[in-house]
């Protein structure tokens, strides 16, 4: 058995351990995002001093993250990892943040992610190298997941179109529809609900009007679940 699967099986080293996976992390280059997304976020947020963010691969509390300069704000959000490992560091770190680890697909059940290494941005649904270990996980429709904030969202078949078309041009970078993604649908959702044109409690629909994405909220009138046990 090597060092570090002994450091897991005992509670306070392996506590101890994610503690410095935290902290060492913490001091950016003058950001924090890999290429420094969190710096136009905070300057487009800048007089908000409290919001609701949506981090899917949210990874690490510090390190590439695009939530960090939000959350020392006194932002609070979801965070969502493939990684129990990576979960566990927001659960330290942003304990009122809800932290939940699953995969974000197409369909709720389990499935299986290719792992790099128990906290890696590289982790993956799609397998990249025969050296990867097959880690099972619970998946969630982002629509099924909100559901436990008793808000779905209904993206009609012409946004999806918007969004893939977008996702395939490859200047956004080496993940271009999950770029696209955030920004044209993450990143507006979450601003919706910090300026409270959304809320808990009902269904986000996204439609299109000449080929812009548009965004409407019906309210219902159920009760709020909590996700801080997943």
């Amino acid at each position: 058995m090597d060092i570090k699967s002994l450091i897991k099986k005992n509670l306070i080293l392996n506590w101890i351990y994610k503690i410095q996976k935290i902290y060492k992390n913490k001091k950016p280059n003058f950001h924090y995002g890999e290429f420094a997304e969190d710096i136009f976020i905070n300057r487009v947020f800048k007089n908000l001093k409290s919001g609701f963010y949506i981090d899917i691969g949210a990874y690490h509390p510090f390190k590439g993250s695009l939530t960090f300069l939000l959350f020392q704000k006194g932002w609070r959000g979801l965070n969502i990892d493939l990684s129990e490992d990576s979960i566990e560091l927001f659960k330290i770190a942003r304990p009122n943040d809800l932290n939940v680890n699953c995969a974000i697909t197409n369909f709720s059940g389990e499935t299986i992610y290719y792992q790099n290494s128990e906290i890696n941005q590289q982790n993956s649904l799609i397998k990249r190298n025969n050296h990867q270990k097959e880690i099972k996980v619970n998946a969630f429709t982002l629509n099924d997941l909100l559901k436990k904030k008793n808000v779905t969202i209904s993206i009609r078949k012409k946004a999806k179109e918007i969004l893939i078309n977008e996702g395939n041009h490859r200047e956004w970078g080496a993940r271009p529809l999950r770029r696209v993604i955030q920004n044209q649908l993450e990143n507006v959702i979450a601003e919706k609900f910090l300026t409270g044109d959304f809320s808990e409690n009902g269904r986000i629909i996204v439609s299109t009007k000449k080929n812009h994405l548009v965004f409407r909220f019906e309210k219902n009138k159920l009760k709020t679940n909590e996700l801080k046990h997943m």
